[in-house]
């Protein structure tokens, strides 16, 4: 052929395949069948290869994928025999260079496809006088620069399937691989990441991972799968020996695939598969005994078994038992074991069988036959001989109590949860647990010295009053529990006896509550008032309690109130509870002030785009709270009313999150004003009015001797004033000592020793480079030198910026430390003021005391003498007298300000007036405080009213409405002359 027609050719060729990349172009001779030859132009692409004929226009002769060959010969006079699933080709090329270079290319592509697998088809054999090195390349020879695949060469597995399947290659699949599995070194293949392919780009895509060695997992789960991905699933079990966890929960399975894929197995001994999940797919029974007697000839044997929802029967689990106890090989491999939501396969004497192999001594982990209609107690004998070493997850939910044989069992019950030793979650929820077995459960919990923080779910167990007796007494005993579940138990009024039990557990740190609260009226108040005592208490250790789905309407805004002076809940659910606009509205006024919530859940609350705008702008002045699940159901119900409204409160409140994830923390000024709120609000008032009594009476005695009750009353209304300022002022002392502390200091210092030490460091894995460089390419290494700068003076040219070391440590670490130094001073400045606010307190209340007498004596010789005395005067003698009562302060100053010195003793917010009376009627006392406190609520405007003279119709001030608390003293009888003079 002459040149000019060959590059004629050429340019037809690219034309007819069009973007695909050409690797080699030669003319050749194809032999036919009668001993003939024909002219035949040979084009290598990446995948395939073409044989076009001698013209222009040239067209395609022949053309097939590299993987349908299924041998390839050599013979001598450059000729190769290529033998494919349809036909044989027999091409002779004009020299050993050429032949060479065909067998290599088609070599090595094979080679990238099944990654050297042992499943790798060897196609080339050579007879006759040809060099070994036709047939010997290998991608891993010393002349292959091929750098590493990534993810296991998939991508191009995925292009060479798609060529040989006539379907076109997906760059986004490829992309999503090479660049996300990648970056993140993800093993496990999601097909939910490629559910928007056909079913046959996804059957390709499942065939690319029968021999990559990247992938170990294969994750599929609520999505439908075809046959043919089913069959590509098969293909792969039977060909890798990479794969490790097959996960295909609810894809729509058939019935026969355990006993295809049993099948699958049988073919591939080399197969690494420990972890099957086939949950929510109906499968069959014989079947899944055949796959599990497969997979335990295995090297790994099984670790993970997930049945749920399979549709097995009694006789499925009975061939499932005797496989499982057929090898000693589950006992030691077996890890977790799911069989839940199957009705009825252990309901019978079947069940004795698998109760055999859990009896064996085993390393089950993760246990859950919830829903199988598994008689509870009767289980326990076969996990005390064999589960109690080493299983953490316990789940027996939705199963039944034997009523016949449940008090012979009571022993059996109470020991296995005496002995575990790893447990960590156990649930008996939705079942009826009787009193006995709750007992039980509880006694055998209280004497496990081995477990602690459990989560004990024993939700819709339908408890009553039965089980609230039990809780009651012997809870506080289980400190081994962390987290208890007791909503939906029908305790409703019970739980003002439950929820005491709570306050007197040492370590419960999570309760859920929900569903409970069937109830109306006083003892609904009694019984929030009780939850607000419980998260108020200072030794409270709880950090979450759920109230979700309890409908407490407007009365649960006693507990939303109570938020913003917690200092112990970091998450707290409160959906499902109709709390509507005037429940946001209080939370937005708590968590202005709280600074310890993290999470909130909200939604199911009827609350419209006014309630969340009100939640957004408190969230503007908090910097602590990280977590509030969009309320789906709320914001659907709003936007209908105020779309625009409702979109820019909940942008507003996602901003405000998003700033409280980041490290920016509230200034230490807000943290002072918020702390000192804590520790000085009520204590004050008392103080104040003390103060006020104290100097009348020193009034009142002005005239008379100054003895040492006058001098010791003015020293203390002096101390009484200067501690006003005594909580700032040792803020202030911390803060200015700690400017430029011992801390700063020793950061500063280990800023400069970090630097050195990096530079050090940096210095030695240059010099370690630059020696591994010169050692594998010294030639160029040596040319290398007169760069500039040289390679041999890297090291010192290279450094960590002092900058980044210095903010990694000041603006980071050094963060994290002065938020806890300063978390410390508070306290440690709270119990100081607290402390003189206490002492000062008493003080006064003594010198008010001696100096009443004083003012009663002076008063007694008044009436004695003359009696001249001026009636402002006289009038201010009489007001001195009045009774303990009005300053909320007894001989022991029992105050809530006094009484708790921690910085938890913010006075609770009183609940608004208009949700009060928004209220049905009711006698009971508005729940919004402590009744102890309730006195210290009165304001100085109330005594004034109470002295006015009347004509007419009696004066009425603007707030006659708000309900009053309630007395604790017997009114005292006022003399008829007394209201007389007063008239």
């Amino acid at each position: 052929m002459s040149l000019e027609y060959l590059l004629s050719s050429s340019e037809s060729i690219r034309k007819v395949l069009d973007k695909q990349p050409v690797k080699f172009v030669r003319a050749i001779k194809q032999e036919t069948r009668g001993g003939k030859s024909e002219d035949r132009i040979l084009v290598l692409a990446t995948w395939r290869l073409y044989l076009f004929a001698v013209k222009v226009p040239t067209k395609v002769e022949v053309t097939f994928n590299f993987l349908e060959i299924r041998a390839m010969n050599t013979y001598p006079d450059f000729q190769v025999v290529i033998d494919t699933d349809k036909t044989t080709f027999s091409l002779r090329l004009q020299t050993q260079e050429q032949l060479d270079h065909v067998v290599n290319h088609i070599n090595y592509a094979l080679s990238r496809v099944f990654n050297n697998s042992i499943y790798a088809p060897p196609i080339c054999r050579a007879e006759g006088d040809v060099p070994d090195g036709s047939h010997k390349f290998s991608p891993n020879s010393e002349s292959s620069l091929e750098p590493p695949k990534t993810c296991g060469g998939f991508s191009e597995t995925y292009a060479a399937l798609c060529d040989y399947n006539g379907i076109g290659c997906k760059e986004e699949v490829q992309w999503d691989v090479d660049t996300i599995y990648h970056s993140q070194d993800n093993r496990e293949f999601n097909l939910l990441d490629f559910s928007h392919l056909d079913s046959r780009d996804l059957a390709v895509i499942v065939a690319s991972i029968a021999y990559n060695t990247w992938f170990t997992k294969l994750y599929c789960k609520d999505m439908r799968i075809g046959s043919e991905v089913v069959d590509q699933i098969l293909h792969t079990v039977s060909k890798s020996n990479s794969l490790e966890e097959l996960t295909l929960e609810n894809a729509g399975l058939k019935a026969d695939f355990p006993q295809k894929m049993a099948s699958a197995l049988s073919e591939n001994p080399a197969s690494v598969i420990h972890s099957l999940n086939l949950a929510h797919n109906t499968l069959d029974n014989q079947g899944v005994s055949n796959l599990i007697q497969q997979v335990c000839r295995l090297n790994k044997g099984l670790r993970l078994l997930n049945l749920s929802k399979t549709s097995l029967s009694s006789k499925g689990v009975v061939s499932l038992s005797q496989a499982l106890c057929s090898s000693d090989d589950y006992s030691n491999s077996l890890l977790h074991l799911d069989l839940s939501k199957n009705p009825g396969v252990l309901s019978g004497e079947d069940a004795t069988n698998l109760y055999l192999f859990l009896a064996q001594p085993n390393c089950l982990v993760h246990l859950d036959l919830s829903g199988t209609d598994c008689t509870v107690d009767s289980l326990f004998g076969a996990l005390l001989r064999g589960c109690c070493a080493d299983l953490s997850y316990l789940n027996l939910s939705k199963n039944s109590f034997s009523h016949r044989r449940g008090r012979d069992s009571l022993p059996t019950f109470r020991q296995f949860f005496s002995s575990a030793f790893s447990l960590t979650h156990v649930s008996l929820a939705s079942m009826k647990v009787p009193p006995d077995s709750l007992r039980a459960l509880f006694l055998g919990l209280s004497n496990n010295p081995h477990i602690s923080d459990l989560h004990l779910d024993i939700s819709g167990c339908e408890l009553r009053s039965a089980g609230a007796a039990v809780i009651q007494e012997l809870f506080p005993r289980v400190s081994c529990v962390g987290t208890l579940d007791v909503s939906d138990n029908g305790l409703d009024a019970d739980l003002l006896a439950v929820i005491p039990a709570f306050s007197r557990h040492p370590s419960l740190k999570h309760v859920m509550l929900g569903k409970n609260f069937n109830i109306k009226g006083r003892v609904l108040d009694e019984i929030l008032q009780k939850l607000v005592h419980l998260v108020q208490e200072e030794e409270c250790a709880l950090q979450s309690l759920s109230l979700a789905d309890s409908r407490l309407r407007h009365r649960g805004t006693v507990l939303v109130n109570a938020l913003g002076s917690n200092a112990c809940l970091r998450k707290v659910d409160l959906s499902g509870n109709l709390l509507e606009d005037s429940g946001a509205k209080m939370l937005s006024k708590a968590l202005q002030i709280n600074t310890t919530l993290r999470s909130v859940t909200w939604d199911r609350n009827n609350t419209t785009g006014v309630g969340f705008q009100d939640v957004a702008r408190a969230l503007e002045h908090n910097f602590t709270l990280q977590f509030m699940p969009l309320p789906l159901c709320d914001i659907a119900q709003a936007y209908r009313g105020a779309p625009e409204k409702t979109e820019q409160a909940l942008a507003k409140i996602q901003r405000a999150l998003l700033r409280n994830n980041q490290t920016q923390r509230f200034s230490q000024k807000q943290a002072l004003r918020l702390h000192q709120g804590l520790v000085t609000s009520t204590a004050e008032q008392v103080m104040e009015r003390l103060c006020v009594r104290v100097q009348q009476q020193l009034c009142v005695l002005k005239s008379c001797e100054d003895g040492d009750e006058v001098q010791t009353a003015r020293q203390i209304l002096k101390e009484a004033r200067n501690s006003r300022a005594l909580y700032p002022s040792l803020c202030e002392l911390a803060h200015v000592l700690s400017v430029d502390g011992p801390v700063k200091q020793r950061l500063d210092t280990l800023a400069g020793e970090l630097a050195k030490a990096a530079d050090k460091e940096l210095q030695v894995v240059v010099d370690s480079m630059v020696s591994l460089c010169r050692e594998l390419c010294p030639m160029s290494c040596s040319a290398a030198e007169r760069l500039s700068p040289p390679l041999s003076s890297i090291s010192e040219q290279v450094s960590i910026p002092r900058s980044a070391i210095r903010s990694a440590l000041m603006e980071r670490a050094a963060e994290d430390i002065n938020q806890a130094l300063e978390e410390v001073k508070l306290s440690v400045v709270s119990y100081l003021t607290n402390s003189i606010v206490d002492q000062i307190l008493q003080e006064l209340y003594t010198t008010h005391k001696t100096l009443l007498r004083q003012v009663s004596q002076a008063k007694r010789w008044d009436d004695v003498g003359t009696g001249r005395r001026s009636v402002r005067h006289s009038r201010l003698v009489e007001s001195l007298d009045f009774p303990d009562e009005d300053f909320g302060v007894n001989l022991g100053i029992d105050t809530m300000a006094i009484k708790k010195r921690s910085s938890r003793t913010r006075r609770i917010r009183p609940v608004s007036t208009r949700m009060s009376l928004g209220d049905e009627p009711s006698p009971s006392p508005t729940p919004s405080a402590p009744s102890h406190s309730a006195s210290l609520t009165h304001s100085a405007s109330w005594e004034s009213l109470s002295t006015l003279p009347t004509n007419g119709s009696p004066l009425r001030h603007v707030t006659h409405v708000r309900p009053r608390p309630p007395r604790r003293h017997r009114a005292a009888h006022i003399p008829p002359e007394s209201v007389s003079r007063l008239l």
